[in-house]
């Protein structure tokens, strides 16, 4: 399930359509959020001040969306070449209860330039909210996994102050996505 909450006219400072490729993100995106990464490191937006940041959601157990979209994150990053270095990317575990420091560490050793971030529910609840991100937890009953997690699936663009300015698809296609970050880092 995909919902694109940057695009109802309450969120979005210039009014773009579901089709945009770049979102145009409102001062309702706070950004805001207390962490621990993957290595026991605290992490704020304030710890990455300076540099920009790029941010996916998702979570671990996820069997095909995340894999996808952290698979277009790295693409894009290799888009990126040199500049790559200039931009903090992020993947913020929205299921804290099986996403621990060491499961991300595991999970994201394929492209060691992605920091993966998770914590306490409420503070995972925190960084939802500050991002406006759609993640729910549905029951699996009849499955070894016992729940799964519908969520939204945005990239999110943060300044070098901490400001979300922009959200993307992840269905872009990497070299789409570099060609828009390039400029803005």
């Amino acid at each position: 399930m995909m919902i694109i909450a940057a695009c109802s006219p309450e969120v979005s400072k210039k009014g773009a359509s579901a089709n945009a490729d770049k979102i145009a993100l409102s001062d309702a995106f706070t950004g805001a959020y207390a962490l621990t990464d993957m290595n026991g490191v605290p992490a704020t937006k304030e710890r990455f001040a300076g540099k920009p940041v790029f941010i996916y959601f998702g979570f671990t157990a996820c069997p095909d969306v995340c894999p996808a979209a952290l698979g277009v994150m790295s693409v894009m990053l290799d888009e990126l070449g040199e500049d790559a270095q200039k931009l903090q990317p992020l993947f913020i575990a929205v299921d804290p209860e099986r996403d621990t420091p060491e499961v991300l560490r595991s999970y994201l050793g394929f492209d060691p330039r992605i920091l993966g971030l998770t914590g306490p529910a409420p503070a995972i609840e925190e960084a939802k909210d500050g991002f406006k991100v759609y993640a729910s937890r549905q029951e699996l009953p009849d499955s070894a996994l016992g729940y799964t997690i519908n969520h939204s699936s945005l990239f999110y663009f943060v300044s070098e102050t901490g400001e979300p300015k922009f959200a993307f698809k992840d269905s872009l296609p990497p070299q789409t996505l570099a060609a828009l970050i390039r400029p803005m880092l």
